[in-house]
Formats: structure tokens, sequence, C-alpha cells
């Protein structure tokens, strides 16, 4: 069995690929804002990274699996205060598993591709910056610094869809450059069910990412 798991990857090279990806996101956090009218959320951008891997059946099918740190994060503001101003920066490691569908002639050089699949995630860290205003003086003050989390309101698992659709240029036989359009929806919401008052959050993220691969 050994020897078998050891020669697998050289019986089946040519079906392989590896690459590394960067890009851009902008996230989109959705929440009830009850009874606090004059809040506004906002979408924010982000950065994408990671590594991907690819295994193909086919010419046109194959399984991919992604390992990305994306950011997630958004911006809070008043109407009403205009001082008030919150700004998240949420990190999170994803990994994407998706069936990859790709079209074009093979006689061409430009391929188009489309994947669709889950993906789950872990919440790795969260820090905000902005302004608010001190309700015993009345000043407005700025803060920066880490969100602590806290294991009873905070879910740091993330479950969602995922889904993309791009083009890739093959430029020889081993090299291949991707670039893709991506959307993360999450299904699980950051903060758990632990007050009589509901409280969901979740996060709807878009990327522009471009990748470089090698095919075995």
């Amino acid at each position: 069995m050994v020897v078998f798991l050891i020669l697998l990857p050289f019986t089946l090279r040519a079906q392989w690929r590896v690459g590394i990806i960067e890009g851009i996101d902008y996230n989109v956090h959705s929440q009830s804002v009850h009874y606090m009218t004059d809040y506004n959320l906002h979408g924010f951008v982000g950065l994408t990274s990671g590594v991907s891997g690819q295994y193909s059946f086919y010419k046109w099918l194959g399984v991919r699996a992604d390992l990305l740190f994306t950011q997630k994060n958004y911006n809070i503001s008043r109407t009403d205060l205009s001082q008030v101003n919150y700004t998240y920066f949420n990190n999170y490691l994803l990994i994407p598993v998706m069936a990859s569908f790709s079209f074009g002639g093979d006689n061409f050089p430009l391929r188009g591709f489309f994947n669709l699949g889950n993906y789950c995630g872990l919440w790795l860290t969260s820090h905000r910056l902005g302004s608010d205003i001190n309700a015993l003086t009345g000043k407005q003050y700025a803060f920066a610094g880490p969100v602590e989390f806290n294991s009873e309101r905070d879910n740091r698992l993330d479950l969602g869809i995922a889904g993309g659709a791009g083009m890739e240029l093959r430029c020889n036989r081993h090299w291949a450059v991707q670039l893709e359009a991506r959307c993360y929806y999450s299904l699980t919401s950051q903060v758990k069910e632990y007050m009589r008052v509901k409280d969901f959050r979740y996060d709807t993220t878009i990327g522009l990412q471009a990748g470089v691969y090698y095919k075995f």
C-alpha cells in the first residue's frame, strides 16, 4: 500500500496541477440593526492569497481545492452621529472544494472555466479602527486594536457556497495563467444564538484573483 501511494502521483501526473493565487475582494456584511435606524453598513475591500490544486478527470471536468487567506472586512457608520465610524478587518482561512468545468477549443490557448462547490473556513483574527463619542464628555476619540473573541458569542467556523468563473491562458505544455471572479456566500452566522434577541450576521465576499499554475 505504501509503495502504491508513493507511485500514484507519477502514474497520474498528467492530470494534476498546482498553483498560487493572489487577488483582492469586496465583502458585503449583513446584520439586523434592530431599532438603530441610523446605523449604516458598508462593504469594504480586502486581500486574498493562497495556493491551489486541481485534479482533472477529463479535459472539461476536474475537482479543485484551494487553501486561502481571505479578508472579510466591513464598515459601520451612523447618519445622526457622523463621528461614529467603525471599520472591521476580519482574517479568515478558507478551504473551497469545487467542481471545475472548462470549455474552449483544444487548439486555442485561451480557455474558459467555471467552478462551483462549498467552502469551510476558520475566523482567525479581528481588528477594528475608527472613531466614537465619549458618552460622559461628548468628545470624539479615535481607537484601533484587536477584537478579542468570545466563545459564548462568536462563531469562528465559517461554512458556505463558493463559485467562480474566469479565463485561462495556456502559455505552454506546463504553465497556465488564470483570471477568475469568485464569490463566497456564507451560510453560518458570525454570532451564535446566545441571547433572546437574534443577532445573526452573514458575509458575501466577491473577489477578483489571478493564478499561476504548473501542470504535471
